[in-house]
């Protein structure tokens, strides 16, 4: 008979020293994830969360669903959390924070679940120091509930095909929905999960309700996948992808990716603060030191593997009947509190962790280049921390069997301190006020509130954000006027596409119509020139000369007014 005492009470299967071990590293990942929440301004894609979060239920009628209300879950939860705690940026990130901090235990569960408890402790202290979890805790954005979600439905999942039970099974289908809404990478989660049935022992039965639960959790998501999924797929918008995409170092992403998976790898550049490639990442230690952890977690988790499977191969062929096989690794056989055998628990964490980013890269070969590394490669993140604290944990066994959770924990000492270096330097991070920052307070200093700004940018959302922090009492409006429908990404070059020629030229009429009235009234019309492109025959740029020709044919030239930064005031021209 299984043991389900486990699967009933887990924490209880724990004994106090290791349940204090696991306290105290959920009580230090909190306080890394809530340590200096508001100690900066949002980025792009965090004023993105707060413009969608602000609009969620005045949207305009004529909007589309677009790329970010994929996330749409995500905005509710997050609209009610500020409802509650306020709309400071640290309010807005302390869910992202709250989320994280309850990773750590969940993630803990399931490494117990399949490796013991020298597992579940070595993966607490793993994921409570984290850095790249660290990071996504500090962001307003879905990544931080999408992980956890993940981390749930690995548990549950875990359990479902150990147990047999359909209530994990049904558990599991609403956790795998919920974070099918959330994030719609969790496609590339679902294969992989098949793996799960080779943890229980009928494999026909695990793989006949592994069936039956994704087929309900599919035609539920089906609606969903139709309504929000599929136009944000085909919605394009590719211009913002990372050059770390691209296809000269295609298979390069996998093992890059697993790199930034472990508790102190190569991070990518877009990880302000964490990565050493970021231009503004404080550098806060000796360059000897910033190289050690950058590269001594991987040795060392590769040098364990790599010891382990030796070892393995060598007891499987010399080992009299599997004795050896058995007491030091417990490959063909489960023990007595119900684990599953190592090679199970291996095969089916290497395949949640591996097919996902396999299938990432595919439908990039096939469809369009995604942001792969350290990103939507989140979806394999849970699975792949996991398996290093599984690997841990078998290696402390080999080498000190009577004191494997000792041994487990002097492993992840040195971790623990690789993990403190990129840590230290996201602390130190403050970056200065951004351009946008700065010509919203200037705007805010020079209109009135009866002035007019014309934002003839794609950096809309942010600039917005940065308004309503500096307080600005005028009125701003877009062009091309379907910014003010739309939130996130845009795709320029589809914007000045032939079949759009048209409607920009009757857009640029109406608003040079509006530009009118408001001058006519006294009131001060400002231009605002584009933050990025300001010359050239990029896309953005080409649209905002429409709007420039259309004022010039109706009598009107912007002034400047403000250089530094990139501020006109609209007047009649001299010569009509």
């Amino acid at each position: 008979m299984p043991d389900e005492r486990h699967a009933r009470y887990p924490w209880r299967c724990l004994g106090t020293s290791q349940r204090w071990l696991v306290g105290c590293a959920v009580l230090a990942g909190a306080a890394l994830r809530f340590y200096g929440l508001g100690g900066r301004d949002f980025w792009f894609d965090e004023s993105c969360t707060f413009i969608y979060v602000r609009s969620l239920f005045c949207w305009p009628d004529t909007s589309d669903l677009l790329r970010e209300s994929t996330n749409l879950p995500y905005y509710f939860v997050l609209r009610g959390w500020v409802a509650v705690f306020g709309e400071s940026e640290a309010a807005y990130r302390a869910l992202s924070a709250f989320c994280a901090t309850l990773t750590i235990p969940v993630l803990s569960l399931a490494a117990r679940r399949l490796g013991g408890p020298p597992a579940g402790v070595v993966c607490a202290v793993v994921v409570a120091l984290h850095p790249l979890h660290v990071y996504y805790a500090h962001e307003a954005r879905a990544y931080a509930l999408w992980v956890l979600l993940l981390s749930i439905a690995l548990w549950l999942v875990i359990n479902a095909a150990l147990e047999g039970g359909w209530k994990w099974w049904a558990a599991y289908a609403v956790a795998l929905l919920a974070c099918l809404h959330v994030h719609y990478f969790t496609l590339y989660w679902l294969p992989a999960s098949i793996a799960c049935v080779l943890l229980d022992e009928r494999r026909g039965r695990a793989f006949r309700r592994w069936v039956v639960a994704h087929a309900a959790v599919g035609l539920l998501f089906l609606p969903y996948f139709c309504a929000a999924v599929w136009p944000a797929g085909r919605g394009g918008g590719g211009a913002w992808l990372s050059d770390e995409s691209s296809a000269e170092n295609l298979f390069a992403l996998i093992p890059r990716s697993l790199w930034a998976f472990l508790p102190a790898g190569g991070y990518p550049a877009h990880l302000r603060g964490l990565s050493l490639l970021a231009p503004d990442t404080v550098r806060a230690g000796p360059d000897w030191l910033a190289a050690l952890a950058r590269w001594l977690p991987a040795v060392t988790v590769a040098g364990i593997g790599s010891y382990l499977v030796i070892k393995g191969v060598r007891m499987n062929l010399w080992g009299p009947c599997g004795i050896g096989v058995t007491k030091g690794f417990h490959l063909h056989r489960r023990s007595q509190e119900n684990h599953p055998d190592t090679f199970s628990t291996h095969v089916f964490l290497a395949g949640m962790t591996v097919l996902p980013l396999c299938l990432a890269c595919a439908y990039s070969v096939l469809v369009r280049f995604n942001y792969l590394v350290a990103r939507y490669d989140l979806v394999a993140w849970p699975a792949f921390v996991v398996w290093t604290a599984v690997v841990i944990a078998a290696f402390s066994r080999t080498v000190s069997p009577g004191r494997a959770g000792r041994a487990a924990l002097a492993i992840c000492l040195p971790l623990a301190l690789c993990a403190a270096v990129p840590n230290r330097r996201m602390a130190a991070l403050k970056p200065p006020p951004t351009f946008h920052n700065l010509r919203a307070q200037r705007l805010a200093e020079i209109a009135g509130k009866d002035d007019l700004v014309v934002a003839f940018s794609y950096d809309r959302d942010y600039l917005l954000y940065c308004l309503d922090r500096a307080h600005f009492a005028g009125r701003i409006v877009s062009f091309p006027s379907w910014l003010d429908d739309q939130i996130g990404w845009v795709d320029t070059a589809a914007d000045r596409s032939p079949e759009k020629a048209e409607a920009l030229g009757a857009d640029a009429d109406s608003l040079v119509g509006e530009i009118e009235k408001a001058v006519d009234r006294g009131n001060t019309v400002w231009l605002l020139g584009d933050s990025h492109e300001r010359g050239g025959d990029w896309p953005r740029t080409s649209i905002n000369r429409r709007l420039i020709t259309a004022l010039a044919e109706s009598g009107y030239e912007g002034e400047p007014f403000d250089m530094r930064y990139l501020i006109y005031r609209v007047r009649r021209a001299s010569v009509r």
